[in-house]
């Protein structure tokens, strides 16, 4: 079953015009995409018996001051974001959409990656927005 999501995946990254074999990642499930600068990552795995989609793209670090104002700046950026979300882990942002792979079409995945690929860019003067 998980191969039938990883094949679907590698349809949508292809349907964008890449080769599907030259963005696997280490391990089955993992892809690693490039738009510009940023990174987008995509997972796909088995978790309590469903199977999960998540498409991941790192932005900057959590400024050294400040840092309740740049996460409100961020929160409230949120609003006008459509399918993902700014996330923070540890002391990264990132922007982040998680669903089950079982409600995902091929041109589902291609706007997600799509719609990932346009708010990184516009995403990168996030740190610099803020005043400090």
């Amino acid at each position: 079953m998980i191969n039938t999501f990883y094949k679907l995946v590698d349809d949508a990254i292809i349907e964008l015009g890449l080769n599907a074999d030259e963005t696997k990642g280490e391990l089955p499930g993992q892809w690693n995409l490039k738009k510009g600068k940023f990174d987008i990552m995509v997972d796909v795995w088995e978790q309590e018996k469903q199977f999960l989609f998540q498409v991941v793209s790192p932005l900057c670090s959590l400024p050294d001051e400040n840092k309740e104002g740049f996460m409100l700046h961020l929160l409230q950026k949120n609003y006008g974001l459509s399918s993902l979300a700014y996330a923070i882990m540890d002391d990264s942002v990132f922007l982040k959409h998680t669903t089950e792979m079982a409600s995902l079409t091929k041109e589902n995945i291609v706007m997600l990656l799509t719609k990932t690929a346009f708010y990184a860019e516009q995403s990168a003067f996030v740190p610099s927005e803020i005043d400090i």
